[in-house]
């Protein structure tokens, strides 16, 4: 009853544990207090101070039980404490009633006090409970108080004494109950927050304000292939790269400002110094009163997820038969060195590449073996070629090739020659040769004058020019006309 009580007004852990208590000492508290009004009607109606102290005091049980049902567990608290602290106070010093009875009552007090509200308050309600006892006791000894009758011994004395030490160990365990019950709960949600900490996929990093790791769980060690005892006290720096480690304190400032990080991907260094990407999500803890206490990290090893990327794009920018550049890619280069803004006068050149007669290939051997040929012409024409130099085919037997920062024409021309060579070798395919020539047509532009030139075009021109002029040749794209294609001076 106690716990769905606490738990249906407080959503706060301590809230609750002091609201169970309080509960639990207003109900027996009623209880004990009614008795021992009746009782003293009964056993000593000589003494009325019992009655009425007793009803002032389940008046106050009973207001303080509204109180915390509408949610006010400080007011609840505080009303218990004042009327409770006064009624033995005032016993005390001016009924002078059971001997001892008072002075407990004073200390069940302070007891509930600190444990209900907190041991400031405790310590508070002490002083002033010392300073008007020293007070009460000055006012006896220079007669100021008189000389009241008390409670004889007697049954009647021994009852409200009895009531008293029931209602104080009643409290005492109550609060022992309830902060054990809590203090189990707080291990039963560490548990589980460890096992969590420890079995999660993800590895999780604790830091302090200053990125110094407090805490590291299995998967995180793991990752970056350190023990506990070498993790626990390095600073996060160390597990990343030098220039991103200036931008720390920045993310750290940002958080302790109020303002959520994004998660962001960064790229951290294992013991051995490999390295690996991963993703970061970064979260500031606060302690019960707000404090900023440390950040918690949740690592997360994205390697698959980038190679899968990787492999999209890849297969997204290349030819799926000869695993060449395909026309996208190429276009992207080709404009790459089309925007170029070097004034020098290194040259660009761009070899357009036609295989000569192979649909005779595919309709004499098939395309099973037509797809092996042009896989082993892309990998000989790529062999040709400087790693800087690019080589794509545009689709069937059409490859294109660019060719960056030459010098002249002449290094051009023998480039155009070992390709034609390394195209012509023969090849052996379930026993028969096979034998390909290709045509290339060729234009050049400095890099700095690249924009005024469609090299593309001009190169697929000459390439024509050549097949025109009977294949396996390569050619230089001329915007002069040819002698048979000027009109006829005949008359």
């Amino acid at each position: 009853m106690l716990t769905k009580f606490a738990e249906r007004l407080f959503s706060d852990e301590d809230d609750q544990r002091r609201a169970k208590m309080l509960l639990g000492t207003q109900l027996m508290g009623i209880l004990l207090v009614t008795a021992i009004i009746c009782y003293s009607m009964i056993m000593t109606p000589d003494h009325p101070e019992s009655i009425w102290q007793g009803s002032i005091a389940v008046l106050a049980f009973c207001l303080s039980f509204l109180f915390l049902r509408l949610g006010k567990l400080n007011t609840a608290s505080w009303l218990i404490v004042i009327v409770g602290w006064g009624i033995f106070t005032l016993d005390l010093g001016f009924v002078a009633g059971i001997s001892g009875v008072s002075i407990l009552g004073q200390i069940l007090m302070l007891l509930f006090t600190g444990l209900t509200i907190n041991g400031v308050s405790a310590i508070v309600l002490t002083l002033l409970t010392i300073g008007v006892n020293f007070i009460i006791m000055q006012a006896e000894l220079s007669g100021l108080i008189p000389n009241l009758a008390t409670i004889p011994p007697g049954e009647a004395r021994w009852f409200i004494q009895t009531i008293y030490a029931i209602l104080a160990a009643y409290f005492i365990w109550l609060s022992d109950l309830v902060i054990r019950k809590t203090i189990s709960r707080s291990r039963e949600t560490a548990d589980h927050y460890r096992a969590l900490f420890d079995r999660t996929n993800d590895g999780v990093v604790i830091v302090d304000l200053n990125w110094n790791i407090i805490s590291a769980n299995s998967r995180a060690m793991d990752m970056v292939g350190y023990q506990e005892v070498e993790m626990i006290g390095i600073h996060v720096k160390e597990l990343i790269q030098p220039e991103d480690a200036k931008s720390l304190f920045d993310i750290r400032e940002q958080m302790l400002n109020g303002k959520n990080h994004p998660n962001f991907e960064e790229t951290l260094i294992r013991k051995d110094k490999s390295q690996f990407p991963v993703e970061f999500s970064l979260t500031l803890v606060h302690d019960a009163k707000g404090r900023p206490q440390h950040i918690q990290a949740i690592i997360r090893d994205v390697t698959e997820r980038k190679e899968y990327e990787q492999q999209l794009q890849h297969q997204a920018l290349h030819d799926p038969l000869t695993n060449l550049p395909n026309r996208i890619l190429f276009e992207n280069r080709y404009q790459l060195a089309h925007s170029s803004e070097d004034t020098n006068q290194s040259l660009v050149a761009v070899l357009f590449v036609d295989l000569d007669n192979f649909k005779t290939i595919n309709d004499g051997f098939g395309h099973a073996v037509g797809d092996q040929v042009l896989m082993k012409l892309g990998d000989r024409m790529q062999s040709s070629l400087r790693e800087s130099d690019t080589v794509a085919r545009l689709g069937g037997d059409e490859f294109v090739i660019i060719l960056e920062d030459i010098h002249n024409k002449e290094d051009v021309r023998k480039i155009a020659r070992k390709i034609q060579q390394n195209i012509s070798q023969p090849m052996m395919f379930d026993g028969q040769q096979i034998h390909v020539t290709a045509s290339i047509g060729i234009n050049i532009s400095e890099k700095s004058k690249l924009s005024e030139t469609d090299l593309l075009r001009t190169s697929d021109s000459a390439m024509y020019q050549v097949k025109e002029d009977g294949k396996n040749d390569f050619r230089f794209y001329d915007t002069a006309p040819r002698k048979e294609d000027l009109p006829s001076t005949k008359n």
